[in-house]
């Protein structure tokens, strides 16, 4: 490498830092001077899984912040980011465990010192609904200037996030009190009809958002979704909703048909071809050359008269829907499934994408728990170097 010149050493560490953040573990115990000039690169892509390497990882930027009797070094940016709420082996729903009062401060420190430079992020939780609502609610209070893809994961639902108070909402107004700021409000707005405060702070440059949790079958309505998705990223171009749990998904079919009607992905006719036993769900060779000699059930979209899901069609460039994992169980709910459970309901979703324009995408799921610690991980990586990922 001596001979090599440094400029090209510089392009050769900018790509071997796109992995989970090894390599450029690996380019700092080389030599000094690799160390200096792969210092801007070692935290390039970062995989943080648990609590211990979460707290080892917060302690070590809280060293290197200056003090009077140290000069201050320039920061090494952050672009990509993996957190999983517990490492590998324990990464599962059914696995009870008690995360530490500190997690969420913990991440937060970590977040908001990755934010200025971060475009990709991946939060995967796998605690109680109401500690993976609670932590993913505060990771999404923190300011994202540039992040460009985001994936959130929690067997929890969206309506059940803690709502961020005024004060968390501002990031000029954080010392002010909360009276005080109301006050001023209250004054800028007296000659003015009053906004509907938001409830998320967004994030303009949010391209692709992915949301893996709890929906129950949007039996309860889709109001906290719509607000979620639109408030959060104004200017979505791609979005993935992948259903943790095992709620019957008859209404989602009808919410998702009928959008997706709406904005022209599909024909508001749609023929959903018979299920045989025979053939395994999500078969890639099942076709309508396959199908039985049964003639198909034609479904009509219904006319959305709810808050929709999916952002306008003019800027929705693909959805990404992963149904249910129910055919992995022997579940059956009659309030929302069908007689054979679910699968005359995942017929309609095969039949989305069999008759979409291309903007529709069905990702058939791989395991009991739906989608989890590898997939994510997997997906994370596959993003950094190129590949679809998610997508």
């Amino acid at each position: 490498m001596e001979t090599c010149p440094v400029e090209l050493q510089l392009l050769i560490f900018s790509f071997a830092c796109t992995d989970d953040g090894s390599a450029g573990r690996s380019l700092s115990l080389v030599s000094r001077a690799f160390y200096q000039l792969s210092y801007p690169y070692q935290w390039s892509s970062l995989a943080i899984r648990g609590y211990p390497q979460a707290v080892a990882f917060a302690k070590l930027l809280y060293s290197l912040q200056p003090t009077p009797f140290s000069p201050p070094r320039v920061p090494r940016a952050i672009h990509n980011l993996f957190v999983s709420t517990r490492p590998a082996q324990a990464a599962y729903d059914h696995i009870i465990v008690e995360p530490p009062l500190s997690w969420v401060g913990v991440l937060c420190s970590i977040l908001r010192y990755a934010a200025p430079t971060l475009k990709t992020l991946s939060i995967v939780c796998f605690e109680s609904s109401a500690d993976c609502a609670a932590i993913l609610s505060h990771a999404l209070r923190v300011r994202y200037p540039a992040l460009t893809e985001l994936t959130i994961r929690g067997r929890c639902m969206i309506r059940r996030f803690p709502r961020p108070t005024p004060i968390e909402e501002g990031a000029s107004d954080d010392n002010m009190p909360v009276d005080d700021r109301r006050q001023s409000d209250e004054l800028e707005d007296s000659e003015q009809e009053e906004d509907k405060p938001r409830t998320w702070q967004p994030i303009p440059t949010l391209r692709r958002l992915h949301i893996a949790c709890t929906f129950q079958g949007m039996t309860l309505g889709t109001h906290a979704e719509h607000t979620f998705i639109s408030e959060l990223a104004p200017e979505l171009t791609h979005l993935r909703l992948s259903v943790l749990d095992l709620w019957g998904s008859k209404r989602i079919a009808e919410i998702l048909h009928a959008e997706c009607a709406e904005s022209g992905m599909v024909d508001p006719l749609l023929e959903v071809w018979p299920s045989r036993p025979e053939t395994p769900l999500h078969d890639p060779s099942s076709s309508r050359s396959s199908a039985p000699a049964q003639d198909p059930d034609v479904q009509i979209a219904k006319r959305v008269n709810w808050d929709r899901v999916l952002p306008s069609a003019g800027s929705l460039e693909l959805f990404v829907f992963q149904p249910p994992p129910t055919e992995f169980l022997d579940f059956y709910c009659s309030c929302c499934m069908d007689v054979r459970g679910d699968r005359d309901v995942m017929r309609v979703f095969e039949a989305l994408a069999r008759g979409s324009d291309g903007r529709f995408l069905l990702v058939p799921c791989r395991t009991r728990e739906g989608y989890g610690f590898s997939e994510a991980l997997a997906d994370w990586l596959g993003r950094m170097n190129g590949l679809q990922g998610c997508w």
